[in-house]
C-alpha cells in the first residue's frame, strides 16, 4: 500500500515539475523581505521592487501573510537573488517528508489512503514553498508534544504558527479547552517575544496594515477554494457565500469545546476548522488536513484507565487471620 500512495505521489509529482522548480510562494515571502530591507512599506509595491502579482478581488496586495513571515525573510533575503527562497523551499519539503514518512511508518495504510486522496494538494504543496508545510509540521508536533509531556513546546510551536499564519488560533483553542496550562503559558511567552521581533523587524505600521487587510479579505477577498468561493461557483448567492468561512470558523470553535472530553476528536475538528474556517483557501491547503490523523498516528494511552479499572483493591487480596 506505500509504494502505490508513494509511486502515485511521485509520478504526480513528475508531471507537477514539467513546469520547472520555481517555488513561487517563497519567491512572494523572499519579496517581503527585501522590501522590508529596502525600507519599504512590507504590504504595497514602491519603485525597485520585485514584481508581485495581484488578483482582485482576492488579493490586491503583494502578500497576505502577517509581517512575522517577512521579517524571517530578512536574513534570506541577504543571499544571491533567489536563493533565500529555495532554502525555504528545502525546509518545508523537509518538514512535508518528517510528516509523511512518520505517518506511513506507524499506521501505514492510514497514511497510505489519506496520500491517495490528498495527493494533489500534497503536490502543489511540496512545489509552491507555502507556509502551510510548516503548519502542517507544527500541527503535527503540537499534538505529539502536548500528549506525549511536552506541553511547553507545544505551546511555543503553536504560538510560532499562528503568527506566520493566523489561521492556527484554532489549534490554540484547543489547547485551551485541554486546559494544556504549561503549553499556554509557553505559547503566551514565545508569542510575546515572537510578537516583539515582529514589531521591531516590520514596523508597528506593518502590523496596522496587516489587520485591515485580513478585515478586506474576510469580506470580498475570499479565495476561490474557500467555502465561499465554492458556494458561489454553485449559484449561492454572494452575500450568503461570503459568511460561509466565518461560520465555519465559530461552528468549529464551538465543536472543540463540546468535545473537550474527547482531546482526539476535537483536535480533527480543530485541524479542519483550520483549513475550512479560512478565507484563504487553495489547492495547496488542503494537504494540511493530514495532521487530522496526528491523534491515530500517535493515540493517547489508554492503559493508566485501564489499569485503574481492572486494578484489584489491596485489601481484597487480604487472607483473614
Amino acid at each position: 500500500m506505500i509504494g502505490i500512495s508513494a509511486g502515485l505521489l511521485f509520478s504526480v509529482m513528475a508531471v507537477y515539475f514539467t513546469r520547472g522548480f520555481i517555488p513561487g510562494d517563497a519567491i512572494v515571502y523572499l519579496a517581503g523581505g527585501e522590501r522590508l530591507n529596502a525600507g519599504h512599506p512590507l504590504y504595497s509595491i514602491s519603485p525597485g521592487d520585485r514584481p508581485m502579482e495581484v488578483k482582485p478581488p482576492f488579493w490586491t496586495v503583494p502578500l497576505l501573510s502577517p509581517p512575522l513571515i517577512a521579517v524571517l525573510f530578512r536574513p534570506l533575503a541577504l543571499l544571491p537573488p533567489d536563493a533565500g527562497a529555495y532554502v525555504w523551499w528545502a525546509a518545508s519539503i523537509a518538514a512535508i517528508a518528517w510528516v509523511l514518512i512518520e505517518f506511513w511508518r506507524r499506521r501505514p495504510i492510514l497514511t497510505s489512503l489519506a496520500v491517495l486522496i490528498l495527493v494533489v494538494p500534497i503536490t502543489y504543496e511540496i512545489g509552491v514553498g507555502n507556509v502551510n508545510a510548516f503548519l502542517l509540521l507544527g500541527a503535527v508536533l503540537i499534538w505529539k508534544w502536548s500528549t506525549g509531556g511536552r506541553e511547553t513546546q507545544a505551546g511555543a510551536v503553536a504560538a510560532f504558527i499562528t503568527l506566520l499564519k493566523v489561521s492556527p488560533i484554532v489549534i490554540c483553542w484547543w489547547l485551551l479547552t485541554q486546559a494544556k496550562w504549561r503549553a499556554v503559558v509557553g505559547g503566551i511567552a514565545v508569542g510575546s517575544v515572537l510578537v516583539a521581533v515582529s514589531i521591531l523587524g516590520a514596523g508597528f505600521d506593518a502590523h496596522i496594515r496587516f489587520l485591515e487587510i485580513t478585515r478586506g479579505t474576510a469580506t470580498v477577498g475570499q479565495s476561490e477554494l474557500s467555502l465561499a468561493g465554492l458556494a458561489e461557483a454553485i449559484g449561492v448567492p454572494a452575500t450568503l457565500a461570503d459568511i460561509l468561512p466565518t461560520v465555519a470558523l465559530i461552528s468549529g470553535l464551538i465543536g472543540v469545546l463540546i468535545l473537550r472530553s474527547r482531546p482526539a476528536w476535537a483536535f480533527s475538528l480543530a485541524v479542519a476548522t483550520m483549513v475550512l474556517g479560512s478565507p484563504v483557501v487553495n489547492i495547496n491547503s488542503f494537504a494540511m488536513l493530514l495532521a487530522c490523523l496526528a491523534p491515530a498516528i500517535w493515540p493517547l494511552d489508554p492503559a493508566p484507565a485501564q489499569e485503574e479499572a481492572t486494578a484489584v483493591p489491596e485489601t481484597a487480596t487480604m487472607v483473614p487471620s
